[in-house]
């Protein structure tokens, strides 16, 4: 098959958020510190109460546009971010929709492992448009209308599956640009599903684990009952991994090891915050979704299981 030339990227300009929550607030302030014009995307309530109630990040005004995407008459958005919750997924692609141009690239920083395949299927979009992509190592932490964050980490991105119909070499160059300009780290690996898997199987363990025991990071990283109960969670995420022909390594465990061991100790995973504000958590796409592979594998994983009872438990007790 003859490869379609690449498309022209110009360099991105105008980055739009969708989710003014830690994480989109975070990247938001970024983006419009380093000068570029940038857009909290919303409409209706929503938007009139952020307009209302200014969002602070670090202690300073978030200086950003609310903009309905309805109304949005400017130059075409160069990069859309959507860090909303996997259950606002729907609602978050009805707003990016009427921004997208074939020159737009969509960055999906949920937890779980299909947040691109569901806005890719709602977005009707091209493949190369949403690269597989995953956040990690930050510690934006949300209270009220203030966010604060010590690190942001790195944006992890790349391709599902590469193609000749869609080459994406010139598009992820333009965002890695856009993420640099910004004083965001970035990494484009190879193995995107491999990448993601890991991050699943992080998320999985210490989100889980750290939302049922109200624990911050410190203490997962030394030996005790709670360092134990994250590592069961991670064996038999390794295990349904191996079933679905993703082999995580010690190295990759090594690597947990190590991003772990760099968290503040009184840090809070995002599954900790949603438990301590009363907010529906992830555990549907994290220990809801291994137990739908574990099934279809005929894989037994207890320790999920029970953690699953207990998240879902705590939601229903309110």
């Amino acid at each position: 098959m003859t490869a379609v030339p690449e498309p022209s990227f110009p360099p991105i300009d105008t980055v739009a958020v969708i989710g003014a929550g830690a994480m989109g607030s975070m990247y938001a302030s970024h983006f419009s510190a380093a000068g570029f014009r940038t857009l909290l995307v919303a409409n209706g309530v929503r938007a009139e109460r952020v307009r209302d109630n200014p969002i602070h990040v670090n202690s300073r005004i978030l200086e950003a546009e609310i903009v309905d995407p309805l109304e949005w008459d400017g130059p075409p958005i160069g990069l859309i971010i959507v860090a909303v919750k996997h259950s606002q997924l729907g609602e978050a692609a009805e707003l990016a929709r009427p921004l997208m141009s074939p020159t737009t690239t969509l960055l999906s920083v949920l937890n779980g492992l299909d947040s691109e395949r569901i806005l890719l299927d709602a977005l009707g979009a091209a493949p190369d448009q949403i690269p597989l992509c995953m956040a990690l190592a930050m510690d934006a932490e949300r209270n009220g209308r203030d966010v604060r964050f010590r690190q942001s980490g790195r944006v992890v991105f790349g391709p599902g599956e590469v193609s000749d119909a869609y080459p994406i070499g010139m598009r992820l160059a333009a965002v890695q640009d856009a993420l640099t300009r910004a004083g965001l780290a970035w990494e484009t690996p190879e193995d995107m599903r491999h990448q993601m898997w890991w991050k699943f199987m992080v998320n999985v363990g210490i989100n889980q684990a750290s939302a049922v025991l109200r624990a911050p990071y410190g203490a997962f990283a030394g030996p005790g009952p709670a360092h134990d109960l994250m590592w069961a969670l991670i064996d038999e995420v390794r295990t349904v991994a191996r079933a679905e022909g993703v082999e995580l390594t010690d190295a990759d465990v090594d690597r947990w090891r190590d991003v772990l061991a760099a968290q503040p100790v009184d840090g809070m995973t995002s599954m900790h915050q949603d438990v301590l504000a009363g907010r529906p958590t992830e555990v549907d796409i994290l220990g809801g979704h291994l137990l739908e592979l574990a099934r279809h594998h005929q894989i037994a994983v207890p320790h999920n299981e029970t953690i699953v009872w207990i998240l879902r438990a705590l939601e229903a007790s309110g």
